[in-house]
This record gives structure tokens, C-alpha cells and sequence, in this order.
């Protein structure tokens, strides 16, 4: 089965902000495809605008641009076409139930409680990071070893 999630600005910037556990873990299962990252122009959109912030720009420890430019390649973008208004208490976060819904993903990752209050929306669960990378380890050790040794 492969497990979609769509992750907050929120995580983005984290990384970007601290290069620490559990972020760098999250972002090694992305890019060792232990996950298929989901996104969409609103969301790429709202990361390239907060991370352009002048006091934000003065705290990261990372450049922004390498990730954003992977972001860009290897996620799978939705059109951005389904809207879902008043979804979420906070609209600014509708986008991510809106890219969720879109992509049909597994699930949606974020530290935003707006959101974590949610649990699910339709069929995407809502995870903090560390249940999500509990899953995706129980998830990676039912994987068969081809070693004999």
C-alpha cells in the first residue's frame, strides 16, 4: 500500500528552521520514498511567501531553495481546483483538507491543532509527525528482507 500525506508549511519550515528529529526523520522518509509527498499550488504558494518573510529568512539555519526546488519535482501536485470553505476553523488551512481530498491522500501531517482537532476529514487521516513516522517504521519492518545472512 502506498501511504500519501500531505505536510503543513508549518513542518517545512521547522526543518528549515532546525535540521532536527523529528523533521529530518520525516523529510529521509520522503525523500527514500517511504511516502509519496502531496501538494498543491496553494501550498507551494503560501511555503514560498512565509519562508520570504524577512525575521523568518534571518532565523534559518538552511536554504530554503533546494527543498522547495525537490518540493517542486518530486511531489505530486494536485490542480488545486476543489475548495473546501469553512472546513477547517482556521481558513487559511482549508487549503491542505482542500489538496488532501483532491489526491485522495492517506494522510495529513501537521503540529496546526486547528487541524489535529479534526482527526480525519473524509478519508485522510490527521497525524503530529511522530505518529506518522511510528507508521511508516511499522510500516517499512513488515517489508521482507532479501538478505540470507
Amino acid at each position: 500500500m502506498t501511504i500519501s500525506a500531505v505536510i503543513d508549511t508549518n513542518l517545512i519550515v521547522g526543518y528549515l528552521l532546525t535540521q532536527r528529529p523529528p523533521l529530518t526523520e520525516l523529510m529521509a522518509h520522503w525523500q527514500n520514498r517511504s511516502f509519496v509527498l502531496i501538494t498543491s499550488p496553494q501550498i507551494v504558494a503560501e511555503m514560498r511567501a512565509v519562508l520570504q518573510r524577512p525575521a523568518l529568512r534571518a532565523r534559518l539555519i538552511a536554504d530554503p531553495r533546494p527543498l522547495l526546488t525537490l518540493i517542486e519535482a518530486d511531489a505530486i501536485w494536485t490542480a488545486g481546483q476543489i475548495e473546501r470553505p469553512g472546513a477547517c476553523r482556521d481558513p487559511k488551512d482549508d487549503k491542505f483538507l482542500a489538496c488532501a481530498v483532491e489526491a485522495q491522500a492517506t494522510y495529513l501531517v501537521t503540529r496546526d491543532q486547528d487541524l489535529l482537532e479534526l482527526g480525519a476529514y473524509e478519508a485522510t487521516t490527521i497525524l503530529k509527525p511522530e505518529p506518522f513516522l511510528l507508521l511508516l517504521d511499522a510500516q517499512l519492518s513488515q517489508i521482507p528482507n532479501d538478505d540470507p545472512c
